[in-house]
């Protein structure tokens, strides 16, 4: 069965001068490409990763993995400092295959 996969990693500065460190992560699973990108507008309001591409090598030849979307974050409901927020998007599709085992 193939999947499509998202990880997000999401990082946080208090100032550009700052090192990011992680705050979270998260894994998510779709059916389709159309679902990941639903998901994406609805997490982002658009499908961000226009400029700010990841890539890897791979047998000499560079594939897009992924993007970054920064943006100026608040937490409005206990009305905090803004701070600078990073998230690494990675999206892949994974071919799994069920392997069932008894456990008793």
């Amino acid at each position: 069965m193939k999947t499509i996969e998202l990880n997000i990693t999401e990082t946080g500065r208090n100032s550009l001068k700052d090192q990011p460190s992680i705050f979270n992560e998260f894994h998510k699973s779709f059916k389709n490409i159309d679902d990941l990108k639903k998901f994406l507008i609805d997490q982002y309001g658009k499908i961000p990763g226009k400029k700010n591409k990841i890539y890897i090598d791979q047998n000499n030849e560079s594939i897009c993995v992924g993007f970054l979307h920064s943006f100026w974050n608040q937490d409005c409901s206990h009305n905090s400092k803004k701070w600078f927020q990073t998230d690494w998007i990675e999206y892949f599709e994974q071919d799994t295959k069920r392997n069932y085992f008894k456990l008793i």
